[in-house]
């Protein structure tokens, strides 16, 4: 605080003033006088900024001479390849909360460690630290790092709240790095991607890769396109509705163009970074009717020809270490061996149990020994019915 008393002091002695309690409350900063008397304090970004602007103070001259004890991050590089990285894990799987006047709380949140590993090591890439440890939230494992973060995402352009309501789009930096863009498709893959490997009516292997992403479009319907979907799902008595039922071409045509941002985005990059193949577009798959009566439209785009599914695993894949890449891996390696050709019964049974020991949903083995290897600290690691629960089974397998 003797930094700051001396900037107050030389500017009470250039204007004449001997008081400083009312010198400060007369510009709106009598909080700073209980940082004087207290010798340091917690300050907002706000007051902060407030204090340099009325007393011609640098921001970046605070940080230098150490005066700022405590985010260690700050000023938080809104353009360093871990922050980048940060954002596009964030907008797959991360959660950033608000509280009443202020952005809160920045969490992540998977059923696989491997995941919630990659990001505790972004968060410390870009200055941050995990606090206290990973939690059990629902069906997954949550990990929590700094607020002050949370605040660098809003103002970097992800913004907080649901994501389908709020469509972000992409860091446009991610168009001039080929390496942050490589690693985007890789997470995206990974969080919000899926692949499988079946057997077609003409006993052919069918390699699946696929991802998609979800918007809010109940804003943008009439009420009367409302209701037909309201009524589909009444009569289906389901609230996920798949996109055939819906026979009105008009409404179809509408949802068609609402399409999430960064989905149409993510399918431009690959375009134009692959310009020699020919992608497939994404297209609505599903239709969802929440309770309060909002409509989501689950977008995908889905990989079937063997040059593409080639070119992704080769270039791209999946997050190395996790489930979901392991599993990549055993199916496509049996997809590379019996592809192109009409099948065996033999060779029939042998894909079968190639998917059968490579299982989509995620085991609770799995999830206990990633924790303890790669969260030592963890105290809940070896509990096994406390996984079971989170990954939503009523027993083992």
């Amino acid at each position: 605080m003797t930094y700051v008393r001396d900037i107050i002091e030389c500017e009470m002695v250039r204007l004449g003033a001997t008081d400083m309690l009312k010198f400060l409350t007369e510009r709106g900063l009598d909080r700073v006088n209980l940082w004087i008397k207290e010798g340091k304090s917690i300050v907002s970004v706000r007051i902060l900024r407030k204090f340099c602007q009325r007393f011609n103070v640098d921001p970046n001259e605070l940080e230098q001479k150490g005066i700022i004890l405590s985010p260690k991050l700050y000023p938080v590089n809104m353009r360093s390849n871990d922050f980048i990285r940060l954002k596009s894990h964030v907008l797959n799987e991360g959660r950033i909360s608000v509280k009443k006047k202020s952005v809160g709380a920045l969490s992540y949140v998977n059923q696989d460690p491997v995941l919630l590993r990659f990001f505790a090591d972004i968060i410390r890439g870009v200055g941050g630290s995990i606090r206290r440890g990973l939690r059990f939230e629902g069906y997954g494992l949550a990990a929590y790092a700094d607020p002050v973060l949370a605040r660098a995402l809003v103002f970097s352009g992800l913004p907080f709240g649901r994501k389908t309501r709020t469509n972000p789009p992409l860091d446009p930096y991610l168009r001039q790095n080929s390496e942050l863009f490589h690693h985007h498709i890789k997470a995206t893959l990974t969080e919000e991607g899926w692949c499988s490997l079946t057997i077609t009516k003409s006993r052919t292997a069918r390699f699946d890769i696929a991802w998609g992403r979800s918007i809010d479009i109940t804003d943008k319907l009439s009420s009367d396109q409302v209701n037909v979907i309201t009524n589909i799902s009444e009569i289906l008595k389901k609230r996920k509705i798949a996109i055939g039922y819906i026979k009105d071409y008009d409404l179809i045509n509408r949802i068609i163009l609402i399409s999430p941002i960064s989905f149409d985005q993510e399918l431009y990059l690959l375009n134009s970074t692959h310009k020699e193949k020919n992608w497939p577009n994404g297209h609505p798959f599903k239709i969802h009717l929440s309770k309060i009566g909002r409509i989501t439209a689950s977008w995908e785009v889905h990989f079937t020809r063997p040059d593409l599914i080639d070119l992704i695993h080769d270039e791209y894949g999946m997050l190395p270490g996790t489930w979901k890449a392991r599993r990549f891996e055993n199916l496509y390696e049996a997809y590379r061996k019996f592809r192109g050709r009409r099948l065996t019964d033999e060779e029939i049974q042998e894909i079968r149990k190639v998917n059968e020991e490579n299982p989509s949903e995620i085991s609770v083995e799995w999830v206990s020994e990633r924790v303890q290897e790669l969260f030592p600290e963890d105290k809940g690691a070896k509990n096994l019915e406390k996984i079971r629960r989170m990954l939503g089974w009523k027993e083992d397998g």
